[in-house]
């Protein structure tokens, strides 16, 4: 069961603990055991060490009768403590794994004004090192926590059945250290918290820096990288030399408290002897109570530690999961529904658009409207700053729009979830991205999940973006491994890969935004015949700079300022649009003065 938005800590401890209920109930029961016969065994010891005291010839049945006793319940003891191990921290393993699917499933849908919002390198942080923090809390912090709640309910318990005073004695060293111990715990949360946070600092820095590594060495600006690294970094350190500075002197207050309750029980516990008050029987078993709360008492302050870093790493994944979905974005259409839309018309109405942040009052997009339908080739030039890159994301369904704006066929896009619009519609960026794989797997990413089946084989797509002669020459071919973002390849055959990734499967809908910048112009008109004569039924949106990319498209919309100033084919705007006219002469002129 998927956890989408948890109304509190509690609510989403509750719900991981649920998934995990029987193995918790088990560990439970097994740490309810361990801790019962801990307490049991010395019992069973002070019987057998009176039985020595006293007449050992007398009584020798009865002795060796303990001694079994003591060793049968210590081989029990070993395998129940095994037992509550595997069903206590099992479970953080699970919640870890299940926390992680949940986070990307939230991700996936949230749409761009949160990632706008919260950059890659805090994601990554909260994935990677809170999440660490959660699996510590599920697993080792809620078995500890249970152990030494056991353990001091039935250890001075115990204690008390053989001597009250000397009880109430041996615990006042506990009250004390418990009073320095709350100063530090309070501290120690604050400071859990400044160090996630400035753990999430230093991953944004470095994957900004990552992400412009060759801006950073053509600019020589690595002396200024390493120092603003080197700030962040001794920032963490210092928070977390803090943080040790508190475990190391104040959290082990109670370990110092429990070796001080040994000593009163000594000095006391011999006077007690002496007087005949106690047993040595008693006093060995009194003693071995405070060895065993030793444990619990030590491990008190880094559980309690482990704790408090689960609950910053919970408050850390609630940003996540709280965050607001559209409701639109949950909605499915219906497979027979999805089939009997393709190949419709889109038709775009007034489509006007202003960035909710922009401190100008005037729109980006002003009173844009076309009609595209099936198999058209629809064209869109424009100068940097002219609206092209938003007129892009809003035909992506990317940013909110009022009602009317986007129809496809007879529904109105708005109404739609952002799944089920981009079965119908892809789009290939200027700046495609490619996974860390083969150029092979590259091409046929995403396909399995297609509701589009490829029309065309690997190979066939390679060529048609003109990438063939570059694949041959790959000491792998098909099979080379592009590196991260494909780092192997060049900008040019980056945006080929793309192109031949949306021929593979292609959707009714293809949008080609810039993306024939970095080839030459050979190379374009080669990619377009092939688009052109391969989306025979498909519709395709070019949307480019280049006057040379457009010429062969049935409508030509050319945008300024947001605005579409002129529209028609290649051959009338020349005659009817002064701008378009111009924008062709110079581009001919470089073309020309290239060649």
């Amino acid at each position: 069961m998927q956890l989408d938005a948890p109304q509190s800590k509690a609510h989403l401890i509750w719900h991981y603990f649920w998934q995990n209920r029987l193995s918790y109930s088990l560990a439970i029961l097994f740490i309810l055991l361990v801790n019962w016969l801990q307490v049991e065994i010395p019992l069973m010891v002070k019987t057998a060490i009176d039985l020595l005291m006293a007449n050992v010839a007398d009584n020798q049945d009865a002795l060796m009768s303990s001694v079994w006793m003591i060793i049968g319940a210590s081989l029990v003891l070993i395998v129940i403590r095994t037992l509550s191990r595997m069903f206590g921290l099992n479970p953080g393993r699970f919640v870890e794994a299940q926390l992680k699917n949940d986070l990307f499933a939230k991700l996936n849908r949230l749409t761009d004004s949160f990632h706008s919002a919260n950059n890659s390198g805090k994601l990554i942080s909260i994935i990677n090192n809170d999440i660490s923090g959660i699996r510590l809390f599920f697993g080792i912090g809620f078995m500890q926590l249970f152990n030494i709640i056991f353990a001091l309910s039935f250890t001075p318990f115990y204690m008390w059945r053989i001597s009250p005073s000397l009880t109430v004695y041996s615990f006042l060293p506990i009250i004390f250290a418990f009073a320095i111990y709350r100063i530090g715990f309070v501290k120690m949360r604050k400071l859990w918290t400044d160090r996630m946070h400035s753990l999430q600092g230093l991953s944004e820095q470095l994957v900004h820096f990552l992400s412009g590594m060759d801006v950073i060495k053509a600019e020589h600006m690595g002396p200024w990288v390493q120092n603003e690294i080197a700030q962040a970094n001794q920032e963490l350190l210092d928070i977390t030399v803090k943080i040790q500075r508190i475990q190391v002197f104040i959290m082990p207050v109670l370990d110092y408290a429990n070796q001080m309750m040994k000593i009163l029980i000594l000095g006391l516990g011999a006077v007690m002897v002496l007087n005949a008050e106690l047993t040595v029987g008693e006093i060995t078993a009194f003693l071995s109570y405070s060895v065993m709360l030793a444990v619990p008492f030590g491990g008190l302050g880094r559980i309690l530690s482990v704790i408090q870093m689960g609950m910053v790493s919970i408050e850390s994944v609630m940003t996540i999961l709280n965050s607001k979905i559209d409701p639109t974005n949950l909605k499915r259409l219906s497979e027979a529904d999805s089939n009997a839309i393709q190949r419709s018309t889109l038709k775009v109405n007034n489509l006007s658009y202003r960035y909710p942040n922009s401190e100008s009052d005037e729109p980006t997009l002003k009173n844009i409207s076309f009609e595209l339908p099936q198999g058209k080739k629809l064209g869109i030039l424009g100068s940097v700053g002219s609206g092209k890159t938003t007129l892009v994301n809003c035909l992506n369904h990317l940013y909110d729009l009022e009602p009317g704006m986007l129809i496809y066929g007879e529904h109105d896009i708005t109404d739609w979830s952002r799944h089920d619009w981009h079965k119908q519609v892809r789009t290939i960026t200027q700046d495609p991205y490619l996974f860390s794989a083969t150029l092979n797997e590259n091409v046929k990413f995403g396909s399995e999940h297609n509701a589009n089946a490829p029309t065309l084989s690997v190979e066939e797509a390679i060529a048609a973006a003109q990438l063939s002669s570059d694949v041959e020459r790959f000491a792998e071919q098909g099979n080379t491994m592009v590196g991260e973002k494909g780092i192997m390849l060049s900008g040019g055959q980056k945006q080929r890969v793309s192109i031949a990734r949306a021929l593979y499967t292609p959707a009714d809908i293809l949008i080609l935004d810039n993306v024939l910048s970095a080839v030459d112009y050979d190379t374009e008109r080669a990619i377009m015949s092939e688009l052109s004569s391969k989306l025979v039924d498909r519709s395709l949106v070019v949307v480019s700079h280049r006057v040379s990319a457009l010429q062969e498209m049935d409508e030509i919309l050319v945008l300024k300022e947001g605005e579409i100033i002129a529209r028609g084919t290649h051959s009338e705007l020349l005659k009817t649009s002064s701008y378009y006219q111009q924008t062709w002469e110079l581009q001919q002129n470089d073309q020309e003065a290239s060649a």
